[in-house]
């Protein structure tokens, strides 16, 4: 857990742990430089508590990213479960997440939850449908999927990839470090099964003071969805194709780091190979949406012979993609940029093909 001015909804979090049917093993805190009442409120459930309980004061402001990294390689156990200070998990959370590890190869879960306000009243379901199947196999998921902290529990098997965190770019905002939960996510979905359970399994709770939040969830009406059709992403394309040799990088790493598990430093050389090939199949999609005519034309030969369309391929946009580039993006890629809206990153159609049926 981090915490940083939380009081006013800590210790109803704190009392959901104790709730909890299958108690923590033990809670890591981090605060951040609280000045309200947080660290005293901590302190007294320390001595209540029926688990362990250490609270670690930083000396200097981490933010929340670099402050739950800390936090997480501290602990000792072998599941490690972020967990924001303003939530409140339901009795039943640890118990089905604990039991979703049974497969040994699974290193990473993620629940739903249900979106509340301030005063916990339901506002909807975190995920809307599933975002997922039940269990993942690795390098099955879309490339730039990823899952709220708040719902992850991951084996500690992951863990010596965090001294490797500092050189990564998060996927959604340039020039930032990479979320705690994208990271980790990014590298149990490529070495590892991921499962996800639908239940909802924590209140996620909005009240105007998260670092960061979401509103209600609901399925795309008719407009959004042709709204997203007619988004200018070629600055989204373009940074993720600088973002995707990163990724390799990391898991070239990963596939010479003695700390890191053997059978999973072997599975992070195919990892590094299949995110070298995600770089060049963006860079060409976003000279589809942006460059001159004739260099539009010649991206698009190129994505269609590197089978970035084709269902057969380790990485695809799929048919759909195909004509929607070919119509939006060779020949009206002037008028989308013109009148339609910027993208906002949010756009990760791209999925793996052949791996996906396995």
């Amino acid at each position: 857990m981090t915490t940083y001015n939380g009081a006013i909804h800590l210790q109803e979090q704190l009392d959901s742990l104790t709730g909890q049917h299958f108690l923590p093993t033990e809670l890591i805190v981090g605060d951040d430089g609280s000045t309200d009442g947080t660290i005293e409120i901590l302190e007294c459930f320390r001595r209540e508590a029926p688990f362990p309980v250490v609270i670690h004061s930083n000396s200097i402001r981490l933010g929340y990213r670099a402050n739950f990294m800390k936090i997480a390689r501290l602990c000792t156990g072998d599941l490690i479960s972020f967990c924001d200070q303003d939530d409140v998990w339901l009795p039943n959370n640890l118990d089905r997440v604990v039991g979703s590890f049974a497969d040994p190869d699974v290193l990473l879960t993620f629940h739903n939850a249900r979106v509340v306000d301030g005063q916990r009243h339901l506002i909807s379901p975190l995920y809307a449908e599933p975002p997922s199947a039940f269990i993942s196999p690795r390098l099955a998921l879309p490339p730039w999927m990823s899952s709220y902290g708040f719902t992850q529990t991951f084996r500690a098997d992951l863990l010596p990839a965090a001294a490797l965190w500092g050189q990564m770019k998060d996927h959604y905002y340039p020039d930032e470090a990479m979320g705690h939960d994208l990271f980790f996510f990014l590298i149990a979905s490529a070495v590892g099964k991921v499962c996800y359970i639908d239940d909802e399994l924590t209140e996620y709770r909005l009240h105007g003071g998260n670092t960061v939040g979401t509103g209600k969830r609901t399925k795309p009406g008719m407009v959004e969805r042709w709204r997203y059709r007619f988004e200018d992403r070629s600055e989204t394309y373009g940074y993720l194709a600088r973002v995707a040799p990163i990724d390799a990088e990391l898991f070239s790493h990963l596939s010479k780091m003695e700390a890191f598990p053997k059978h999973l430093r072997q599975r992070s050389t195919e990892a590094a190979v299949a995110w070298r090939e995600l770089g060049p199949i963006y860079s060409d999609r976003a000279q589809v949406c942006s460059a001159r005519l004739i260099d539009r034309l010649v991206a698009f030969v190129h994505l269609c012979r590197k089978g970035g369309y084709s269902e057969a391929s380790f990485w695809t946009f799929g048919s759909k993609a195909m004509i929607k580039d070919l119509v939006l993006g060779v020949v009206l890629a002037p008028l989308v940029r013109r009148l339609g809206r910027t993208s906002s990153r949010d756009d990760r159609s791209c999925r793996r093909g052949r791996c996906s049926q396995t």
